[in-house]
């Protein structure tokens, strides 16, 4: 019974010792890489907003309507009903 309780121990300590080693290796190696990286950026990169010719409103400027004016416009509508006028 002895012997049992002693074999138990050992695989376990032999185990903790193979993980321990693992997680070692797999720091260094992804530390290496990781220094390498550009860290990612937590927060998004802000666009510029236009204000609307027509009404006013702000929208982002890759969603705006321009005119051949240069006149940014929120919508479609907005610019062919700033061109009737």
């Amino acid at each position: 019974m002895r012997f049992l309780i002693w074999l138990v121990v050992g695989f376990a300590v032999v185990t903790w010792f193979m993980r321990l080693k693992a997680h070692v290796v797999n720091s260094a190696r992804h530390g290496s890489e990781g220094a390498n990286r550009k860290p990612r950026s937590a927060v998004p990169v802000a666009e510029a907003m236009l204000q609307c010719a027509h009404c006013g409103v702000h929208f982002p400027a890759s969603e705006a309507f321009v005119d051949p004016d240069g006149a940014a416009y929120c919508s479609e509508d907005h610019r062919a009903q700033r061109t009737l006028r």
